[in-house]
């Protein structure tokens, strides 16, 4: 594979983060009817009914989650690269990060299809359904410090970038530091059936939400520039060199 060929991927890796951010919204929060997700205080026989309503959409749109999940295993692929690259010999953070974010795509996979089995039998016993949709959202939410993990490593490594024009910005790997500490309210989340913890409330679902989308975007952004950039410089260095004219061309 040339150079040019592998920064082209690299540069679809980065952009697969964007990918991710869009369909995801559209299919989990939109056709899974979670936004904001249903309240966790309903009864069984209330969640029932809400599926059953909805029996299509969130089967359609959790199967569909599951899916597009995945395209957060190239935009980790490509972190990796990045973040190795900054950390060179021994990239103990890297690795950190490349695990933490394998284990994010699990749990963003595994979770819309608890989901989808909840809604598979309209007449599944309301009691069953609610138990499914409570474990799909406490494990989707719990399970946050694998996430937490890949942020705050990449962050590290972003503020470690000695290089005179760093990948990241300071503020940006300040955000992914940031993102990765704010989701520690979500341990207390399985408490609270209402309120700001809970899984529908302000913080635990709206505010924790944004922080994790906007370091995703914004590393993905940058990443995705550094790559564009290194795929100019190999293009141009491609280009034929203008021969000088010798002397007796010259005159």
């Amino acid at each position: 594979m040339t150079a040019k060929q592998n920064l082209k991927y690299q540069m679809l890796a980065a952009a697969s983060g964007f990918a991710f951010e869009i369909l995801f919204t559209i299919f989990w929060g939109g056709f899974g009817h979670n936004l904001p997700p249903v309240s966790p205080n309903l009864s069984g026989p209330e969640l029932a009914t809400y599926f059953a309503l909805h029996h299509h959409a969130i089967l359609f749109g959790n199967s569909m989650t599951a899916l597009v999940a995945v395209l957060w295993i190239p935009w980790t692929a490509q972190l990796s690269v990045v973040m190795w690259r900054i950390e060179g010999a021994s990239p103990v953070l890297t690795i950190i990060q490349l695990m933490g974010g394998v284990l994010t795509a699990w749990v963003l996979m595994f979770c819309p299809a608890i989901w989808a089995v909840a809604a598979f039998r309209p007449d599944l016993d309301p009691n069953a359904t609610r138990m499914l949709n409570d474990l799909g959202f406490i494990l989707f939410n719990v399970t946050y410090a694998v996430t937490s993990v890949q942020a705050i490593a990449a962050g590290l490594v972003g503020l470690a970038d000695n290089s005179a024009h760093p990948v990241f910005p300071r503020w940006v790997s300040g955000w992914a530091i940031f993102a990765g500490i704010s989701f520690i309210p979500l341990t207390a989340m399985p408490f609270f059936k209402t309120g700001p913890l809970a899984w529908n409330g302000i913080i635990s679902f709206w505010c924790l939400f944004g922080t994790y989308f906007i370091w995703t975007a914004s590393m993905g952004y940058c990443m995705a520039k550094d790559a564009g950039q290194r795929l100019r410089r190999e293009s141009e260095a491609e280009l034929p060199r203008p021969r000088r004219a010798s002397g007796s061309e010259a005159l």
